[in-house]
Parts: structure tokens; sequence; C-alpha cells
């Protein structure tokens, strides 16, 4: 069995450390490096590095892929130049690798970036022996135990064959690859810690590494010895924890665990099973040089039982003062004699810490627990003096600032926590995206943090929490700014209830808080691939998304993602309209094209049929005129020499008119021949009243007067008459048509450009006033005229016969019975006849008139004293 020697220490006044190892030169540190962007794609960040001595732990894909498929998750580790593993080390790794060593991390590829190297692992899962351990807070069986001492041994031995010391051997450097209830298959990782000693080389690493918690009692001195010896002590930690279901040391302060391992044997005596005791008793021996290592460690997997060295509790070094006994304090069931094992219990149970600082008599034995502190552990009197603040400020319940306080102080080396969850940059992003994904307990966290600003504050102290204070005031300028920028940003309820500033909201404020520039970043990237998807560019979002010097509009325009789809896909359906309107358009236009081509021969023959039925009269009027003798022959052939002219230039105007106006616009609405058609109609209609017989006799005089004026007088005025009304109309038409047209042609070219434009009352007699709408008014006004006179005359009407009729009563009660009915014959006969003939008419008319007449007979009969008394008593 043989040791290595202390590892040479070189003071720094030699020349021994530079700066250069405590200077960051990496450009990125949770990212791929950028010159291997194109070849690995980022999957996880499984470890950031904050500070030069540790390295970037990322999963990824190799697009390349050189080592399977594309695929295949791999694990990119990045190292400082300073801070790199022994290139030996490198070397012996890959030599481990093919073919590949049971249990051992398998090195696939090595390389530089940005002056800093770089390897490539096989990745082995997510899980670590660590977060295994949790789940078997009892311990294991010793069956499992002994398959996890299998599968170790062999790896530490193959690497200790190679001259490979580990240094590291931790539960979080142990993967766990696959489990099957208590059974693990386990490989042991990481090896930036690892030394190469070769035939027993005598110079050393440079640098301290590994955790106290896990350190041979000889790697825990300050000249740090490395050998294979320091990597079984650590092996024998790891299995002890595993089957005691917690550390075998109960303190957390580095310097307290330093001192408990170089003085004291770990205690193992609980252990229940025998074999599993013994491999402990020989693991966790002090003396290197009686310590087991593979051969005892394989002979105990064999089923032997090798010696163990005597124990002892005794001290190493004579000189060493003795360590004073700490009083325990109870907590939840179990007694707590290190600060940093109770502070721990404290944060992770902080319902049960609050109830027990709510209560007198435990806050007192906190009090006096705490009050042993004062002589034991060689405290500064900085720390003294917060330890009698803190036995002070016990006497009342604390606030969350004096929890922060007392949690400080029993475990200033503790990592940045708060109610059991981790605060440092990381895990704050995961405890971000949990609370927007709803779930209670980051919700409720993020909710105390918000309340308690000091919390954030107070932890900045701790390790990993440099920046929370800074972070705790950008999240509150955050949170204040963020209703003024809603109120500018919102245009109506919908908007106003998508930006209420909810618990997803604090989220992305404190996350921007934290990590300004990746936050950024991000929220950048999700919202391109957001707009990607849009169907159309929304120019609100894109306004928004390009205010990237504001933080707080990069987050409104995510909560109005919704919204922005929408708009855009109402803006992408309006479009489709427009330009389905816009193909039926020019379909329509196709296809009134070819039935103008159709219709031209049948528009032109309706053209020539009106221009026929106006010119045709002039030849019988003027032939009558001359055949009558009634005109003189200077009228005649005056009228006969401007008949050819009017009527060529009638039928020029007319199929001029059609031709420009076109089928199907032409005929019947705006043709000279469909004017003719409607025209007829309407005398026809007037006739069939009774008021319109006496009109139409009237016009029928007038005409006979005026045709007979024509014959005698002037029988040249008709064709000029005819021509001029044609001209006028045509002009008229014409202009009517291309307002018309010249509308449409606005209104469609609006609808493509999603334009809102109302029709022209000037064009095509759908607004304002045409010449039929004023004929219509002009009716209307005459037949209302009409009616009133009508009814006027009708009252008169009826009260001359109502006093008719009541001359002849009297007169027939004034000259007897007998006169009576000498006169009711034939004055009944008459009446009856009148009674019959106007019930006819009122019949023919719809019954109208018949209530009236009921109306006006009414007064009359109570009048003229009628009864129903054939007696003749009344009489």
């Amino acid at each position: 069995m043989t040791t290595t020697p202390p590892t040479r220490f070189v003071d720094p006044a030699d020349g021994g450390f530079t700066d250069a190892r405590l200077i960051e030169t990496r450009p990125v540190g949770a990212d791929v490096p950028p010159e291997l962007a194109d070849r690995f794609l980022l999957v996880t960040v499984l470890r950031e590095a904050r500070r030069p001595v540790e390295a970037v732990v990322l999963r990824v894909r190799d697009l390349s892929g050189r080592h399977g498929a594309a695929e295949i998750p791999l694990v990119l580790k990045w190292y400082h130049r300073l801070h790199a593993p022994d290139p030996n080390v490198e070397r012996e790794l890959r030599d481990l690798a093919e073919p590949p060593t049971p249990h051992l991390e398998r090195l696939l590829e090595t390389g530089d970036a940005h002056g800093h190297p770089w390897h490539l692992y096989w990745s082995h899962g997510e899980e670590t022996l660590e977060k295994y351990h949790v789940d078997h807070p009892d311990g294991l069986p010793p069956e499992a135990v002994r398959a996890v001492v299998g599968q170790l041994h062999g790896a530490v031995t193959a690497l200790h064959e190679r001259g490979v010391v580990h240094r590291d051997i931790t539960p979080d450097n142990i993967m766990v690859q696959t489990r099957r209830a208590d059974t693990v298959d386990l490989v042991l990782v990481d090896f930036g810690a690892a030394a190469h000693r070769p035939d027993e080389a005598l110079d050393p690493p440079a640098d301290w590494r590994g955790k106290p918690l896990y350190l041979a009692p000889e790697a825990g001195l300050l000249r740090q010895t490395v050998s294979e010896a320091g990597d079984w002590w650590s092996f024998g930690m790891v299995v002890a924890q595993l089957a005691l279901g917690r550390h075998p040391i109960g303190f957390r302060r580095d310097e307290d665990v330093l001192a408990e391992i170089a003085t004291h044997d770990p205690d193992v005596s609980d252990i229940t099973d025998r074999r599993t005791r013994l491999l402990c008793e020989g693991l966790l021996t002090r003396a290197p040089e009686q310590r087991w290592q593979a051969a005892e460690v394989r002979d105990w997997l064999d089923g032997r039982d090798p010696d163990v060295a005597p124990r002892t509790d005794g001290r190493i070094f004579p000189d060493d003062p003795t360590r004073p006994a700490v009083d325990p304090f109870p907590f939840m069931g179990q007694e707590f004699t290190g600060t940093d094992h109770l502070a721990v219990h404290l944060d992770q149970n902080h319902v049960s810490a609050a109830r027990m600082l709510a209560d007198d008599g435990d806050r007192a034995r906190l009090v006096v627990w705490l009050g042993q502190f004062e002589t034991v552990g060689g405290r500064s009197p900085e720390e003294l003096g917060r330890l009698a603040d803190l036995r002070r400020e016990l006497a009342q319940p604390p606030s969350v600032a004096g929890l922060v306080r007392l949690l400080n102080w029993l475990g200033p080396g503790l990592d940045v926590t708060w109610h059991g969850a981790a605060l440092d940059a990381q895990s704050m992003r995961r405890l971000c995206q949990g609370a927007r994904d709803g779930h209670a307990d980051a919700v409720a966290l993020l909710r105390h943090l918000a309340q308690h600003p000091e919390v954030l504050t107070g932890l900045a102290q701790r390790p990993g929490g440099d920046g929370l204070d800074e972070t705790d005031r950008a999240w509150r300028v955050l949170r204040a700014r963020w209703d003024p920028t809603v109120r500018e940003l919102r245009r109506d309820r919908r908007d106003r209830a998508a930006l209420r500033r909810t618990v997803a909201v604090d989220a992305w404020l404190l996350q921007l808080a934290r990590e300004p520039e990746r936050t950024r970043s991000l929220l950048t990237r999700q919202l391109v691939l957001l707009r990607a998807e849009f169907p159309e560019r929304v120019p609100w979002f894109d306004a928004l998304l390009s205010a990237q010097d504001d933080d707080l509009r990069l987050v409104a325009a995510l909560l109005l993602g919704g919204r922005a789809r929408q708009d855009a896909q109402e803006l992408r359906h309006r479009r489709v309209v427009e330009e389905h309107e816009r193909l039926l358009a020019a379909d329509q236009d196709g296809l009134l094209a070819v039935l103008r081509r159709l219709d031209r021969l049948p528009t032109l023959g309706w053209a020539l049929l009106g221009a026929t039925a106006v010119t045709a009269p002039w030849s019988f009027v003027i032939g009558l005129a001359d055949v009558l003798g009634r005109a003189s022959q200077e009228a005649v052939v005056t009228a006969w020499l401007e008949a050819l002219p009017a009527a060529a230039f009638v039928f020029v105007v007319e199929l001029w008119t059609a031709v420009y106006i076109g089928p199907p616009f032409y005929h019947p609405g705006r043709s000279l021949a469909g004017l003719l058609i409607r025209s007829a109609d309407r005398p026809a209609r007037l006739a069939r009243t009774r008021a319109g017989r006496y009109v139409a006799a009237a016009l029928l005089v007038l005409a006979v007067v005026l045709a007979f004026y024509a014959i005698a007088v002037v029988p040249w005025l008709w064709p000029l008459a005819s021509a001029a009304a044609v001209a006028v109309w045509s002009v008229r038409r014409g202009w009517a048509w291309r307002r018309l047209r010249r509308e449409h042609r606005a209104q469609r070219t609006a609808r493509r450009r999603g334009l809102d434009r109302r029709p022209d009352r000037r064009a095509g007699g759908r607004g304002g006033w045409t010449w039929r709408q004023v004929a219509r008014r002009v009716r209307q006004g005459v037949g209302d005229g009409w009616r009133r006179v009508r009814q006027a005359v009708g009252r008169g009407a009826g009260d001359r016969l109502r006093g008719v009729w009541q001359g002849v009563r009297r007169s027939a009660g004034d000259r007897g019975p007998g006169a009576r009915q000498a006169v009711r014959p034939g004055a009944g006969g008459r009446w009856r006849r009148w009674r019959e003939r106007r019930a006819r008419r009122v019949s023919r008319r719809g019954g109208g008139g018949r209530g009236r007449w009921r109306r006006a007979r009414q007064p009359a009969r109570g009048r003229s004293g009628t009864t129903t008394d054939t007696t003749g008593e009344q009489a």
C-alpha cells in the first residue's frame, strides 16, 4: 500500500497564484461556445459557470452526427483554461472509453473553443445519486447497498489502475442511469478535479479541491494530500450516507466538518446490518495506511470479512484542545447540535419554524441554545455581536427580516435558499417558470417575496446570493412601472383584462430583474417565433416587439399574443374577402363584357324600336295635315323638310346612347322603348279609376285639340319637339350613367383598400333626386289633392241627398198614409236603383266607401224617425 506525498504549496508571494486564475475569459457562462454553435444545439443548461473555477455543463445535440444520431443527447463541458483537467487524465479517459468501461463516464471528444478546452461526454440521464437518496430517507436495504458498492468499486478500481485519482467522489457526481425499485444502475462522472500520478509522481496539483463532507482527513489539511486512499474514504462516506439515510456527520459549516473529521471517527453505529457497518468502518478509518482499498472491498463483496483497524474517538494530535459538548436543540422530533443543520431544517420546514418561533417557550429554549455558541466555535467579534442582537430580538416573535438574519447567522455558508427553494440564477428561472405554470408552491413563494422585499435583500449575503439586493430593487421598479405602461398600451377592456398584473407578470418581472439580458433575449425569441405563426403582420404588435429597450413592452406583447393572433386572423380574413371580391369583380367584368357583346344586337334593336316609335307619328301627322288641307303648304313643306333630318338625328342619338350605355343596363331602365312601355301602362291604370275617366277624357280632348292645332297650324313642331326631347334625355342619360360608373369604380377601389365609402347621392338614382322620383312625388301630391277633393264633394252630395230624403219623408207625412204610400213606390224604386249602382261601383273599388255610407245613413235614419214597427202607430 502506497501513498503520495503532501501537495506542494506555493506561497502567493512567490508567484504561485496569479490573477489570471480569477478572471473569467469565456464569452458565455450558460450557453454553447459561439465557435461550436453551428455544430451543437443546446437542450438544457445543467450547470452555469458563475466563477472561473466552475465548468459550463450543457446537454446538447451534435448536429454533425459524429457520435451517433443527432437526436441522441450528449453532455458538453467547457472549462476555464487554468482550471481544466490534466491532459494526462484526458488521455487515460479516452483509453477507458474504448471500449467503454462499465459505470464510468465515457469521454467522446475533446477540443478548444476561444482558447478554453471542452470535453464531450455521453449523457447518462438527469438524476443524481443525491436526488435518489432523498427518496430513501430511511436508508437503503443491505442488498441495494451491496449493488451500489459493486458498481462503484469497478469504476474506482479502473481509474486507479491507470493512475487517475478522482478527488471528488460525491453523490452529486454519481448519475443514476436507470432504477428498478431499490436497484439502480450508476455511472461515476465529473473528472474536472481528477489528478494523474503514475509511478508515484511527487508533483501534486496546485489547487485545493473537494467537498469537506466527503474529504479524507489527510485531504482536508491546508497542504492537501492526493492519493487513492482519499477516494476510498469518499467512497465510504457515500456508502454510509446511503445506509443511514443521512450523512454520518451532523455539521455543515466547513470549519466544523473539517474539525470533526480530523478529531473523531464518523459514527456509523446506527447501521443495523453488520456487514454494511463493517464495510463503512473499514473505509472510514482515519489512518490512510490502515484504510480499506480495492482489495479489501473486493474481499467484502466476495463474502469475506477483512480486518478493520481499531477505531478511536481520541484526538489525532494530543496538543489539540478538547472539543466542548453542545446541548442539542429539539425541532420536529430531531435534535440538532450544528447550526447549519438547524438552519436547513428551519428553512425547509418554514411553517413549523414559524409555529415554533411564535411559541414563547420554544423561542426561550432557542435563545438558551444559541447562547452556547458564544464560547464554542471560535467565532469573530462581529458574529458574536450579531448573535447577541439575535438573542435580544428573539424575546418577541421575529419578523420576516429577523428570520432572515437568524438563518444567515445559523448557516452563513449554506447556499441561498428560502422556504427550501434555491434562489440562485438558474433556480430562480425555474421558480418563475413554475409560477407562470400555476404551481401552488411557486406561486406562494413568489407572492411572499413580493410582499417582503427584505428577504432578497437579506439573502444577498449568502453564497450564490450576489446581486439579490439589486434584483429586489429592480423588481420593485419594474412593478411600479407596470400599471402606467398598461394605461398607455391598453385600447379596450380586453386589453385591460389581459394586461392586469398577475403572478405570471410578477414572475416575468422578477426574471427580468435577476437576468435582464438573458430574459430580454428569451422574450424576444419567443415573440419572434409567435409572430412567425401569424398569417398577417399586426402593426401594433410589431411596434411592441421593436421596443427592445423597454422590457415591460416585451412582456405586454407576450401577454397580448392571443389578441394579436386574433387580429392577424381577422386581417387575413378581410384581405381574403377583398381578394375574392376583386376576383369576383374581375370575373363579373369579363362576364359583363361577354354579355354586352352577345346582347349588343338586341340592344340596338330596342334602340331602333324606340326611335321608330318616336318618329312614326310624324309621317302620319304631316301626311294628315297635307291631305286635310288644314295647314298651309309652307308649313307642310317645312315639316317634310324637317322630318328626315330629325328622324336621322333621333336614330343616331338613340343608337349612340345604346352603344354608350350598353347591355344590360340600357334596356329597359334607360332605353326609349322601355320608357314608352312603362308610360303606356300608367294611362291604363289611371283610366280604371272613377276620377281617372274624367282625367282621361280631358286628356283625350286636349290631345285631339292639340292634334288638330298641330295639323292645322304647326305640323313642323312634331319633328323638332321630338328630336329636342330625345337629345336632352340622351344627354341626361349619358351623364347619369357616367356618374354611376365612376361611383361604382370608386366603391370597388375603396373595398379593395379596406375603406368605407358611401355612395354618391348624385350617381345613378341611388341617392339624390331623379326625374322618376320627382314624377312620383308630383303624382303623389296630385293624388292626395284629388282624394281630398273627392272626399269634400262626397260629403256635400251626401248632405244634399239626406236633405232631399228628409223633405220627401216630411211631405209624405203631411199628406197622410195614403199619400206616403203613393209617393214611396216611385221614389223608392229610383232610390234602390241608385244604391245598387253605387254598391256595384264600391265593390269594384274594394268596398272602401260602404262604411262611410252606413255612417252617413245612421244619423239620417235617426233624424227621420224610422222604425221596424209595422202597425203605423208611430206615424
